[in-house]
């Protein structure tokens, strides 16, 4: 009775084609019943399957550009596509646009059917979403309640939180959840980028150095690692490379996921560009 509850679609399609044979329908039935099944579907739950189309979009032909208003569509009409609703939220993210993203997400969380793993990303990019907005402590308890409700995490999840305790000052914890990071992929460069900035923090500019361009080695299009090298060869009077790794920075990509903004950058590059 449960799963019928939970399924009830899945259960009608079912319950559709074994009818269909009961009553000894030709074959091409059930072809016939399915597409008249999808477009009752479509336009009686338009705004779900709005969002799945745009899902479709992006995530077979690639192109984020054309999912975009079949997404904002899908959202502002109470859609109830997850992975539609997702990806919409992770891309405003990245565009800056903090205030509808956690909307998204706490509308995602607040789903009472959806899928333990799409609730899981769920709730990590909420907490993103609080710390964009300002709000550390929501960010961190968010995370730090997940740690209880579940028993595995991905790097990802790991070198964000890690990054929370930096912003939080809490640098004890933030190499802590840092180094699990690297023990699930000692080559993973967003953790060294945490640890070179602890170190920046910390005063540590040599340390700092070295784990900051071990993490470019490792993946170089990180602008934040870039802009901190900048920082720590301007800290010594190393002007050229300082405009180096300034202008490097400015040349990456940064979007609103970026532990660094964009205007942060420009304004050192400003400073630099014609030096």
């Amino acid at each position: 009775m449960n799963f019928i509850k939970k399924h009830p679609y899945f259960i009608s399609l079912v319950l559709g084609t074994v009818l269909i044979f009961v009553l000894r329908l030709p074959w091409y039935s059930i072809f016939i019943f399915y597409a008249v099944y999808g477009l009752i579907m479509y336009f009686t739950h338009f705004a779900t399957c709005v969002g799945m189309t745009g899902y479709l979009i992006d995530a077979f032909l690639h192109k984020e550009k054309w999912a975009i208003p079949f997404y904002r569509y899908a959202a502002n009409h109470g859609s109830k596509c997850v992975y539609g609703l997702l990806a919409y939220g992770l891309h405003l993210l990245r565009e800056c646009h903090y205030p509808e993203a956690l909307a998204i997400f706490e509308r995602l969380v607040s789903f009472e059917k959806i899928n333990p793993m799409m609730l899981k990303y769920a709730r990590q990019d909420l907490a993103i979403a609080y710390w964009k907005m300002g709000d550390l402590t929501k960010a961190i308890d968010t995370m730090e309640q997940m740690l209880k409700d579940y028993e595995y995490f991905s790097i990802d999840f790991y070198t964000t939180i890690g990054y929370f305790y930096i912003e939080a000052g809490n640098y004890d914890k933030a190499t802590e959840f840092s180094n699990k990071a690297l023990d699930e992929d000692e080559s993973h460069g967003p953790a060294y980028d945490n640890l070179g900035q602890i170190q920046y923090r910390l005063g540590n500019y040599e340390e700092a150095e070295s784990l900051l361009l071990k993490a470019l080695d490792l993946k170089e299009t990180m602008a934040d690692s870039k802009y901190y090298l900048g920082m720590i060869y301007e800290s010594w009077g190393e002007t050229e490379s300082a405009r180096n790794y300034f202008i490097a920075a400015h040349n990456s990509k940064v979007t609103g996921m970026n532990t660094i903004t964009r205007e942060t950058i420009e304004e050192k590059y400003r400073e630099y560009e014609n030096a």
